[in-house]
């Protein structure tokens, strides 16, 4: 079977829902392959995680984690945990492993909580809550930190203070947003409206296909009918 007919099946799989092994196979292959096409690691990022996977962990160590931080984790993040890989190459700088979430995200004990992020923030909410962290006490900045920070993890870095967030719970359940950890009030995190495999793969397709992904996820791929959607659904900021 050839690379682009994986791909199709791969795609079929993922409409019907289906997490079946030969998809992992089909998404370890994406990541060889776009290693192969970017050899001399032009690509931003893949200095760094060098398209390799981490091994795999058991289901068993990944419910120790949900149970840990009472989360229930995405099923496409955990079929890819324990069928692609712990982590290691993927957008960016890559992901985190899962023992990697907790030294990179210090609110993780608000991972199962009803996620604040979500598609009923606006611009307006989000500045007045960061307008209001700069005059409160040290006492009520954490719990109002504890309240943004709920319902993520923290699965990767783009450099800097941007961070990419799998939301654990909410709208965006399953689906990847980016965030500016400055939390300045014109710096609303980004939805990407992209669940965690659908990120995952196209990233590799567009390295595979010679396209640029060095805003990887801001810049919206889909049919006619579904930018036009997406475009009438912006806020005034996002159209421009």
């Amino acid at each position: 079977m050839g690379f682009f007919d994986r791909w199709k099946k791969s795609q079929m799989h993922y409409a019907d829902g289906g997490l079946a092994d030969d998809r992992a196979v089909y998404i370890r292959s994406l990541v060889e392959r776009a290693g192969m096409v970017d050899g001399r690691r032009e690509v931003f990022g893949s200095a760094r995680h060098q398209y390799k996977l981490n091994p795999v962990i058991s289901p068993e160590k990944v419910s120790e984690y949900e149970t840990k931080y009472h989360v229930e984790l995405p099923e496409e993040y955990k079929f890819f945990l324990t069928k692609v890989g712990n982590g290691g190459a993927g957008p960016y700088y890559g992901l985190y492993s899962l023992e990697e979430l907790r030294k990179y995200h210090e609110h993780i004990m608000e991972s199962g909580n009803p996620a604040w992020i979500n598609d009923t923030l606006t611009p307006d909410n989000w500045a007045e809550r960061m307008n209001t962290l700069d005059d409160v006490d040290d006492q009520t900045y954490d719990q109002l930190m504890l309240e943004i920070c709920s319902g993520f993890n923290v699965i990767g870095t783009q450099g800097c203070t941007y961070g990419n967030l799998l939301m654990n719970s909410g709208s965006e359940k399953g689906k990847i947003v980016y965030i500016h950890w400055n939390l300045l009030p014109d710096g609303m995190p980004y939805l990407t409206g992209m669940s965690f495999l659908d990120w995952y793969e196209k990233f590799f397709l567009e390295i595979i296909n010679g396209n640029t992904v060095n805003s990887y996820g801001y810049i919206r791929l889909g049919t006619e009918e579904e930018l036009i959607l997406a475009y009438q659904k912006a806020t005034p900021e996002e159209q421009q």
